[in-house]
């Protein structure tokens, strides 16, 4: 059995690219920043090797592989595989996919020149093993890049989500260690990487403005269609959505009205040690 605490299946497989994907220009920027931030780790972007752990429906491969890399995608859910499979017969890319665990990555050492990872390992509990493991199979002094999708904290999206994370821990709902913050960065270090662009050095992939109005902001947590809702059981979900939904009323009562929202693509860029 997978020690991935969640699993993908259809219903969110279908609202993904919408709430989780970028607009294609963003995308692109996005690719094109990814495979130049590893420029000096290859001869030319097409001799680029580059593993994806939660490679889901390619948000970030396909762009990575437009901008010239090679990519090699794994991921557990078939759903979410079958959706990119069918993007990828329409529109071939330098995507290769494996169905597997990010727990047991199934890679001999030293095969890739950098690795990939957005909004995945808080969803395993022993997330810093798989970091362990994901800095052997990538090769010396190669790149880790650690992504994700930042909006604007004091905006209307950004006040929401940090009430919901308040309302949560008030729930008394237990999670497994942070995945990212000090912890992560520690986490990293102690694996032999070597911090290269992180905090106020992270890279920011791309910047932009989204517009989305508060009830879809609430509707996306209720739905468990937004990723950090994704693992809260009911009886934990319901009262939180209760008490987001008390807050957007009083602070948004217009709250079908569209907001718009400072995002951005940011990435930590680390260096996994040198040979021995």
């Amino acid at each position: 059995m997978s020690r991935l605490d969640f699993s993908f299946d259809d219903r969110v497989v279908r609202h993904y690219d919408a709430l989780r994907g970028h607009p294609p220009d963003v995308a692109h920027t996005i690719g094109e920043a990814l495979v130049g931030s590893c420029a000096s780790h290859a001869p030319a972007p097409s001799s680029l090797r580059l593993l994806e752990l939660g490679v889901g429906t390619g948000r970030i491969a396909l762009p990575v592989a437009a901008a010239g890399a090679e990519v090699i995608g794994i991921d557990l859910s078939a759903d979410m595989l079958g959706t990119l499979s069918k993007q990828l017969h329409e529109a071939p890319a330098n995507i290769q996919l494996i169905r597997g665990d990010i727990t047991a990555l199934p890679f001999r050492a030293n095969t890739f020149d950098g690795a990939m990872v957005t909004h995945v390992l808080h969803l395993v509990a022993d997330w810093p093993a798989v970091l362990q493991r994901l800095a052997e199979v990538v090769k010396p002094e190669g790149l880790l890049l650690l992504g994700r999708d930042w909006v604007d904290p004091a905006s209307m999206a950004g006040q929401i989500r940090n009430a919901f994370r308040q309302a949560v821990m008030r729930q008394g709902f237990k999670t497994a260690a942070p995945a990212g913050g000090p912890a992560l960065h520690q986490a990293l270090l102690a694996v032999g990487a070597q911090a290269i662009r992180v905090g106020p050095e992270e890279l920011v992939a791309a910047e932009w403005r989204a517009e989305i109005s508060p009830a879809q902001v609430l509707e996306g947590i209720r739905s468990r269609d937004d990723a950090e809702s994704w693992v809260l059981p009911d009886e934990v979900l319901e009262p939180v959505c209760q008490e987001l939904e008390a807050m957007v009323n009083t602070h948004w009562p217009d709250s079908k009205t569209p907001q718009e929202i400072l995002r951005r693509f940011v990435v930590s860029v680390y260096q996994t040690a040198a040979a021995a």
